[in-house]
């Protein structure tokens, strides 16, 4: 072999083997997730106006949705929009974060083609009749994966493109839906996997989030492939009502999230909350775990009163 060619192949391998490990140990964005005391969703409704509001808030992280949809067309957020949120009033950086269901299509999506409105392809599963638009889809077939990434109109690809600093990955617990076995979580771990393996090698420094599920927490390799986890209705509202949970569920769930937490891993926790002393409590809670807490609207259309650190949100 001449010189040449082995230190081509020399760099070929390193890069090869860069490419393999990057999803099981690369971890680059815990330190900044670490920086972040204050946090919000922007899911519904997003606009310029609402982009506006973003830029002039204090939040340290927002997790937006990558789209507009103005007249019910998608219109996905430009480089320059998610750049401007990146920057705080005080001039200080804020992460944003793109919201992305790994367990869930949506009607309204440009992947979306008029003929599934009759008859809908085999990787769709049935409606999500909580949100119009949105169906649960079987996650481990590869037509579904090939629309998440891996093309340069995929979902995954377009987020990179504007900018994003990562994802926040809704319905990973989407097992739920097919008798909650094993098998069925192995194949939802395997896709954050994939996600996670893709997102690095092409932005190493890319933030991974995962909202709830956290029962996969006992799996070290999902571990491995996540930054963090955003918990919704740990305290209240399993029921959508502004009820204290079960304390067992309680205890259930926080027990992986402090396992997960001592493990480096941020966890962020989301309560629909309006009155105060659940908000006190709720604050209290976190705070004891080390737990970043956001209290907003369900519908998550409009951000909730300003968050400063220590301070309980504005009830609504």
């Amino acid at each position: 072999m001449s010189n040449k060619s082995f230190v081509l192949a020399k760099t070929l391998a390193a890069a090869w083997m860069a490419l393999l490990t990057s999803g099981a140990s690369a971890q680059p964005q815990t330190s900044a997730l670490e920086q972040v005391k204050t946090w919000a969703y922007q899911l519904k409704d997003v606009s310029q106006e609402k982009i506006d509001k973003i830029v002039a808030s204090p939040f340290d992280m927002i997790i937006v949705d990558s789209s507009m949809f103005p007249n019910g067309k998608e219109v996905r957020l430009t480089r320059e929009q998610v750049e401007s949120m990146k920057r705080k009033p005080d001039g200080s950086r804020r992460l944003v974060v793109a919201y992305f269901s790994a367990g869930e299509c949506e009607s309204f999506r440009h992947y979306w083609k008029p003929e599934w409105n009759k008859n809908r392809p085999s990787w769709v599963y049935k409606a999500d009749h909580d949100w119009k638009g949105d169906y649960i889809v079987r996650y481990w077939d590869p037509a579904w994966h090939k629309i998440i990434y891996g093309t340069a109109d995929s979902l995954i690809d377009n987020i990179l493109a504007a900018g994003f600093d990562g994802i926040s990955i809704d319905r990973v617990d989407a097992y739920y839906y097919f008798g909650d076995t094993e098998a069925r979580r192995r194949q939802m771990i395997e896709l954050i996997k994939e996600i996670s393996t893709y997102m690095r090698a092409r932005k190493p420094d890319s933030v991974i989030l995962a909202q709830n599920a956290e029962e996969l927490l006992d799996h070290p390799d999902y571990i491995s492939a996540i930054d963090g986890i955003a918990k919704e209705d740990l305290l209240f509202g399993i029921s959508h009502k502004e009820r204290r949970n079960p304390q067992g569920d309680i205890e259930h769930s926080t027990r992986l999230l402090d396992s997960a937490r001592k493990m480096d891993k941020v966890i962020f926790v989301i309560e629909y909350l309006k009155n105060k002393a659940n908000i006190a409590e709720a604050r209290r809670y976190m705070k004891e775990h080390d737990f970043v807490l956001y209290v907003g609207q369900r519908d998550l259309y409009e951000l909730s009163g300003v968050v400063g650190e220590g301070e309980a949100p504005a009830a609504k």
